[in-house]
């Protein structure tokens, strides 16, 4: 699971790389690197959010 975290990041951050690399706008690509940044911390934080959740309760359930 943890190597398919690292290719994900790995292959955002190329993404946004290749964005800056290309002639787009710097000011339009500011605004699409905070968008996809915000909106990858949300889907990635709270995967990992749920994830300490249910090994919290899996803990209590199981008596730890």
């Amino acid at each position: 699971m943890r190597l398919y975290i690292i290719a994900l990041i790995t292959f955002i951050i190329l993404a946004h790389i290749a964005m800056w690399s290309s002639d787009m706008p710097r000011d339009l690509a500011l605004r699409l690197t905070i968008i996809n940044a915000t909106g990858w911390t949300v889907i990635l934080g709270g995967a990992w959010l749920v994830s300490r959740w249910a090994a919290a309760h899996g803990r209590r359930d199981r008596g730890e």
